[in-house]
């Protein structure tokens, strides 16, 4: 009979090598394990962007506030932004201007004066470039609102050459009391603004001044932690005046489309409205 004889040495290395395979077969995910790694990272994006929109949207954006929430925001020059409810706001400053991008909802800007650089803010296909004053901006899916409540500002278009609005066309310049609404179909609105005065947002304020019933509520969804259904079309474009309280985004809509006779009905946190 053959015997086998064997050294702790021996036995040392075979089972250091074992040892070495069997965490390099634990360390590499199977395939199985790596798709189902992606599975439940894709599934986790789904249920964000269902129930949480504005984070994947504004991942990565400077300033970004939820649902009726406002905050204020202290710029490098001294200057202070109030960021209205479920807004987000890029900033960037440089040597020779100050820029800052309204990516979504509204924001109230108090310039400090006595800085020679431009203060630039630019919200979709317009800016609003100013020295030292105090404005609102709001942006909307169909307009860009601006209103002046101390100094002026120029209103621009886009530059061909930059695409960031500072050398292109003055639409107009606005003084205070004035305010002007840019629309995506290319018409502007101008007048004089109303008593309530820019940003009565925060004042917990809802101003329609001959607004449509679809603008009003684009803007109480931001102050609603759910969804706003309409059912019928030709409601969005019915125009009215009022002022209405932002704490209470329910009361107000229902006070908004009850002149036209329009029902509100909230399932949960989801509200439809309807005309019967």
């Amino acid at each position: 009979m053959k015997m086998t004889t064997s050294t702790p040495g021996r036995d040392l290395i075979r089972q250091a090598k074992a040892q070495k395979r069997l965490a390099r077969d634990l360390s590499r995910p199977s395939r199985s394990r790596r798709w189902g790694v992606v599975g439940v990272s894709l599934l986790a994006v789904l249920v964000l962007s269902f129930c949480a929109p504005s984070l994947v949207k504004n991942f990565g954006v400077d300033h970004v506030t939820t649902t009726a929430e406002h905050r204020n925001v202290d710029l490098p020059d001294g200057s202070l932004v109030e960021l209205g409810a479920a807004s987000a706001l890029d900033v960037q400053f440089s040597a020779t201007d100050r820029r800052l991008k309204l990516r979504s909802g509204e924001a109230f800007f108090k310039v400090k004066s006595g800085d020679a650089r431009p203060f630039i803010v630019k919200a979709g296909g317009v800016s609003v470039v100013v020295t030292g004053t105090a404005f609102n901006v709001r942006l909307a899916d169909e307009a860009v609102s601006v209103a002046v409540e101390d100094g002026s500002v120029e209103v621009r278009m886009p530059s061909p050459e930059t695409g960031q609005g500072v050398r292109g066309p003055v639409l107009r310049r606005l003084q205070a009391g004035e305010q002007l609404v840019a629309r995506a179909d290319g018409t502007i609105e101008q007048g004089p603004v109303n008593d309530s005065g820019a940003g009565s947002w925060r004042r917990h304020r809802l101003n329609a001044d001959g607004s449509t019933v679809g603008d009003a509520i684009d803007r109480l969804r931001r102050y609603h932690g759910g969804w706003i259904v309409v059912t019928d079309g030709n409601l969005l474009r019915q125009r009215f005046t009022g002022f209405y309280d932002l704490r209470d985004p329910v009361g107000s809509l229902r006070a908004v489309v009850a002149p036209f006779g329009a029902q509100v009905r909230p399932i949960s946190t989801l509200i439809i409205v309807s005309v019967p």
